[in-house]
């Protein structure tokens, strides 16, 4: 039994113990969201450069992997470059067939037809989910009716979606530690440019494409992508994932005032239809 002067203490403990779990769950979640935010300025960044998409896709990946090299585990198995070829040749072609759809389509109809891919994840494991069928639904109504230029566009923003889906597939087969792995991963990625280069040429490379480049590795790849590593085992994993469905809102709110990109009834509703649909498959 307790004596009457431990009840107190205990009471105090308790509630202690849930402010902390509180605070730290709050702030958690404010990383995360956070990191959505930064997700929906990839777009941006990539409508301000004048450099082709092989040439942004390439810097992307190579400073950033530099960057995140001294971050790697010291204490980390014997690593196995083969392995990382597959998940990083699919992650240099979502990005690739992504930065080509910014310039041939709406921000808004690119950023909401990548964030996809968990659908098309869904489908590779063969689950038909009602949602998936409205998900596809809202692709349809995005692109009906819609000019070649914009159909084009949208069409590589759905190979980006199916790309990174299989980015996905084929890292969840790796067992490494996240930080170990993504460094090594972004700079073979940037190697799968090289060849791709003479075909596509630099571009106009200026002053704002470079703060752009630079902006887009700082943003959304280093604190976009690091605060879902970081939040990855400290919230749940559908919360985690759903976050990702800030970065087409962000981005699109932040397409209006920069880039006058006012999204139209066909986007609206087929995007709100497809996002919901992604949203409610995560929550299943």
């Amino acid at each position: 039994m307790f004596s009457k002067n431990s009840l107190p203490i205990i009471s105090r403990y308790s509630i202690l113990k849930y402010l902390t779990d509180y605070f730290h769950n709050m702030r958690d979640k404010i990383i995360l969201f956070l990191g959505g935010v930064a997700f929906g300025t990839a777009a941006i960044f990539v409508k301000f450069c004048t450099i082709t998409p092989p040439f942004i896709t390439f810097l992307r990946f190579l400073i950033a992997g530099i960057l995140l090299l001294p971050f790697m585990s010291k204490r980390r198995r014997k690593i196995i470059l083969k392995r990382f070829i597959l998940p990083s040749l699919f992650l240099s072609l979502h990005m690739l067939f992504f930065v080509s759809s910014v310039f041939l389509t709406t921000i808004a109809s690119s950023t909401i037809l990548v964030s996809t891919s968990p659908i098309f994840a869904m489908l590779f494991k063969k689950k038909i989910d009602p949602f998936i069928i409205m998900a596809i639904l809202g692709i349809f109504i995005m692109n009906f009716n819609t000019s070649f230029g914009y159909i084009f566009g949208n069409v590589l923003a759905i190979l980006s979606a199916i790309s990174f889906a299989i980015y996905t597939y084929f890292l969840s087969r790796l067992d490494y530690d996240s930080l170990s792995i993504i460094p090594i991963i972004y700079l073979i990625s940037s190697i799968f440019m090289i060849p791709v280069l003479p075909f596509y040429g630099l571009g106009d490379i200026n002053p704002i494409s470079i703060l752009a480049v630079l902006g887009l590795v700082l943003v959304p790849t280093l604190i976009g992508h690091g605060s879902v590593i970081y939040t990855a085992n400290k919230l749940p994993i559908s919360l985690v994932t759903s976050a990702e469905l800030i970065e087409p809102v962000m981005a699109t709110i932040l397409a209006i005032p920069i880039f006058h990109q006012i999204p139209d009834t066909q986007e609206l509703i087929g995007g709100t239809i497809t996002l919901i649909s992604i949203y409610f498959a995560f929550r299943r």
